[in-house]
């Protein structure tokens, strides 16, 4: 009977641990999926990571200012609701993802190539064309997935699930 009380206690121990260990890891994971779903064009997996309403609100933020600020910010929140609603959509927001920005910046050896040839969608891409990705911890609720032209905020949605709520210019 002693050595089963001894195991019981080891055995909760290894699930608290390796549940702590998912919950720390989590993001990570999520970025993962979605980057896998940008791979494959999975839009409907890609789009389960992402809170649509959150991203143009807080993109609609940036641009115009907080609601009630002044009457140019209004404008300016109208305007740039129109420029967000068109830009938040899965495509757009699946080709940040993939290529690190809004506009894709081509070096002059892929324009020597399209000057005489069409590019197909089949080529891969080179490594030199992916954007260098950096992590960090905004509290346990927000988590950061930056390069040098844009960072991407997820926040925690229930236990170990995070959503793609906001872009950082």
């Amino acid at each position: 009977m002693a050595k089963q009380s001894k195991g019981i206690p080891t055995a909760l121990l290894a699930v608290v641990v390796a549940v702590a260990a998912y919950w720390y890891w989590s993001p990570l994971l999520v970025v993962h999926q979605m980057k896998e779903a940008v791979r494959v064009h999975d839009v409907e997996a890609f789009n389960s990571h992402v809170d649509f309403p959150a991203l143009r609100e807080n993109m609609k933020d940036d641009i115009g200012g907080k609601p009630g600020d002044d009457a140019l910010s209004g404008f300016g929140r109208l305007l740039g609701g129109v420029v967000v609603d068109a830009l938040v959509r899965p495509e757009a927001v699946m080709f940040v993802l993939e290529h690190g920005d809004f506009a894709r910046k081509r070096n002059s050896r892929h324009e020597d190539r399209d000057a005489r040839e069409p590019q197909r969608d089949e080529e891969p891409s080179s490594g030199e064309d992916k954007p260098k990705w950096l992590t960090e911890r905004e509290g346990v609720n927000r988590y950061i997935v930056r390069n040098d032209k844009i960072a991407l905020v997820f926040v925690r949605s229930g236990f170990a699930d995070w959503k793609l709520s906001e872009f950082r210019l």
